[in-house]
């Protein structure tokens, strides 16, 4: 009997599959109304130039965790432009770096998707890739320690994006000693500003990283 079933539903497998398809579609689209009523989502408008403007956005998930401790999340702005490529962020653990980076991956990815998105107002302009690299994690069983991660998707990073990307990059050069950490993100960000030129937030404790805004006039 059972093989039977499986002879007369193989049938009808394209029909079922449009038909999951479509239900898949629209449970997604469901989804993004509802969460966009819910949580007071904005609708975003896209420009043809290159440049990111975000008012008053927000990390959907973090926002929903500390509504639940009946706590606050600060919404916070985002500008990116030709002349303005590369924001260095700076400031202790736990001071919100990592957070303002993923809410606005986050929220260009959910416009991209057709979604309302977590802020006041959004503007977005011709973004063809978005690059990560956040976080410590290894390779152990490839041979590949945390530092040699790091600096792989750093390279992959620097070989592909260009200037039509959004980079993320969240503190290059700490899987070393200092110094040399130092040097490396300084190379990283350099690159990053003459070649690849990607709309980019690199955050760091590097404080002395700052200095180069003296030399570069699209780094704030």
């Amino acid at each position: 009997l059972y093989d039977a079933l499986l002879e007369r539903l193989a049938e009808e497998i394209p029909q079922l599959q449009r038909i999951a398809r479509a239900i898949a579609q629209l449970d997604g689209l469901c989804a993004f109304a509802d969460a966009a009523i819910r949580f007071d989502y904005c609708r975003p408008a896209f420009r043809s130039d290159v440049g990111l403007e975000i008012d008053g956005g927000r990390h959907p998930v973090v926002e929903a965790q500390m509504a639940s401790a009946a706590e606050t999340f600060v919404a916070n702005d985002v500008r990116l432009a030709r002349t303005r490529r590369l924001l260095l962020i700076t400031g202790p653990n736990m001071g919100g770096k990592s957070t303002y980076m993923r809410q606005t991956a986050l929220i260009v990815l959910l416009a991209r998707m057709g979604a309302y998105v977590p802020a006041t107002a959004a503007r977005i302009g011709r973004i063809n890739a978005l690059f990560t690299r956040i976080g410590a994690s290894d390779d152990l069983a490839s041979g590949r320690s945390t530092f040699m991660v790091e600096m792989t998707e750093t390279a992959a990073i620097l070989n592909q994006a260009d200037e039509r990307s959004l980079v993320l990059m969240d503190e290059i050069g700490r899987g070393t000693s200092t110094f040399d950490g130092l040097a490396l993100a300084s190379a990283v960000l350099k690159q990053m500003l003459r070649q690849n030129k990607s709309l980019t937030l690199f955050a760091t404790h590097y404080f002395e990283l700052t200095r180069l805004g003296e030399k570069f006039k699209q780094l704030e």
